[in-house]
């Protein structure tokens, strides 16, 4: 598989940081995770209601950096968006640092998250 394109890149990262901006308003991944999404979190696995309902009830990132990012080739209607994250939220005694993997695939024609899947290290 090849690397995408960078106008696909930035049309991923972009939908990819709505995600993380949308913490606290479940509305975004209501909208853009595509029905049978799949997140895979350290608290465990998740379908679209369940992760809207965790999204609800947590608190929204102060801030958040994403970088290392690439974009990885799965076909003609999926890529997959892995980066490294740096996040934390105001009050915590500590940041949130993962490698990240999100795949998307294109369902009548938007980019929609199917499966989501961190691995936190440090």
């Amino acid at each position: 598989m090849a690397l995408r394109s960078s106008s696909v890149t930035d049309e991923l990262l972009q939908l990819e940081t709505g995600f993380w901006s949308s913490a606290g308003d479940g509305d975004f991944y209501r909208e853009h995770m595509a029905a049978h999404g799949l997140c895979v979190l350290p608290v465990g696995m998740m379908d679209k209601d369940e992760t809207v309902a965790a999204i609800e009830e947590s608190e929204p990132w102060a801030e958040f950096e994403l970088s290392d990012v690439k974009t990885l080739d799965l076909g003609d209607d999926e890529a997959a968006l892995c980066y490294r994250a740096e996040a934390s939220r105001n009050g915590a005694p500590t940041g949130y640092k993962a490698m990240i993997s999100s795949v998307y695939t294109r369902l009548s024609g938007r980019w929609k998250l199917t499966l989501h899947q961190q691995t936190p290290f440090g």
